[in-house]
């Protein structure tokens, strides 16, 4: 099958799809579209995310389920071309207008896109894909990247999609065995029903309705996560690291040539990443929509209209600090740092000033004074 050119209509793509009746042609068809549209560099990674995610779609169908595969190629056809980064290969007429001497274009704002819900064969497998789908929801949030923007510092942990796919291991080999050792929670939800079909976002709308289940998995996850806080022995008062902590720690640690950094996990990490379990996409994407309005308004020439007052953006940022849970809001004001020209290292200790107390934010500038200099991404 060939398909016709990328920058025709999604409509014809799917027309395409629909001819295919055989599930190992559709697989392949899928992934030479999604590999000719995110080819280029800058791609690389969105590429990567939706071969897996497609991979893990297909394992388990039989031809029985092509209406819902197709379905399923559609909706990485559509999503694929929609955020695609470059549009080269466009139509000229389709292409949007130079900017004007007078005004320069917005901020170019490269978000990661949403994960693909996938299904599993055991409850197990479902657990653990179902736990690391809910929290990409977040995470994926802060991969976001302004390609106008170049830092040399190398991002915080929760800004690197590297640390993503080291977090869902960690989820998969460490905290979903914890969950499933329980045996009050298994017996509430792994013969509660057939799991084998469901996939991982029918999952939480299944626990979202069922009596009392969300609370349970939460209760248990959370209860996982505290499992491997330091404990402080009551002989020598020095506190031991739980085995399961110290594995996490190393499954965690940047590699050799690091593309995060990452402070050592302790209590406030544990607490951060028992939070990330909560469904906050919404509320992130309304936050970082305000502050993108506030940032053109204050720092980029383009706009027109009357400014809002000096210091508007910061006390944007400030106020995040207590409404964002597991201190969430100190990764949105670096997300800033390294999305948003400037709001330098400057910005940041002044927002650092003005709050009651960070520990994130604090470790990164931190580590910018001791340095002297701040790292190189790589």
């Amino acid at each position: 099958m060939t398909f016709p050119p990328i920058a025709q209509s999604a409509e014809k793509l799917e027309a395409e799809f629909d001819r295919i009746t055989d599930v190992d042609d559709l697989h392949r068809q899928v992934i030479e579209l999604v590999e000719g549209l995110l080819r280029r560099e800058a791609d690389q990674l969105q590429c990567r995310q939706t071969l897996a995610a497609i991979d893990h779609f297909f394992v388990p169908k039989s031809t029985a389920d092509l209406t819902e595969l197709r379905r399923f190629c559609k909706q990485v056809a559509r999503l694929s071309m929609e955020k695609r980064p470059s549009r080269a290969d466009l139509p000229l007429e389709s292409a949007a207008p130079p900017a004007s001497a007078e005004r320069t274009a917005p901020m170019a704002d490269q978000a990661i896109p949403l994960p693909f819900p996938t299904r599993h064969d055991s409850f197990a497998e479902l657990l653990a894909a179902a736990l690391s789908y809910r929290i990409r929801h977040v995470t994926t949030f802060f991969h976001r990247r302004n390609g106008a923007v170049r830092r040399q510092d190398l991002p915080p942990f929760l800004l690197s999609p590297d640390f993503d796919d080291q977090f869902e291991a960690v989820i998969a080999g460490h905290i979903a065995p914890v969950m499933m050792a329980n045996p009050r929670f298994v017996g509430s939800f792994e013969h509660a029903r057939p799991w084998k079909r469901v996939n991982t976002e029918e999952f939480w709308t299944i626990v979202a309705e069922g009596d009392g289940l969300e609370e349970r998995l939460l209760s248990t996850w959370r209860d996982a996560w505290n499992g491997m806080k330091p404990r402080r022995d009551e002989k020598s008062g020095r506190l031991i690291a739980p085995a399961g902590l110290t594995q996490i720690r190393a499954a965690l640690a940047p590699g050799e040539t690091p593309t995060y950094t990452l402070p050592k996990v302790g209590n406030d990490m544990i607490n951060l990443f028992a939070r990330l379990l909560s469904d906050l996409r919404g509320e992130l994407d309304a936050k970082w929509s305000v502050l993108v309005d506030l940032h053109a308004q204050e720092f980029e020439r383009r706009w027109v209209q009357d400014r809002p007052r000096q210091g508007a953006m910061m006390d944007a940022v400030t106020a995040l600090f207590p409404s964002l849970p597991g201190r969430l809001g100190e990764f949105v004001a670096l997300l800033c740092h390294f999305n948003m020209q400037g709001i330098d290292t400057t910005f940041l200790r002044e927002v650092e000033k003005a709050s009651a107390g960070t520990v994130f934010l604090a470790a990164f500038l931190a580590d910018q004074t001791v340095t002297g200099a701040p790292a190189k991404a790589v």
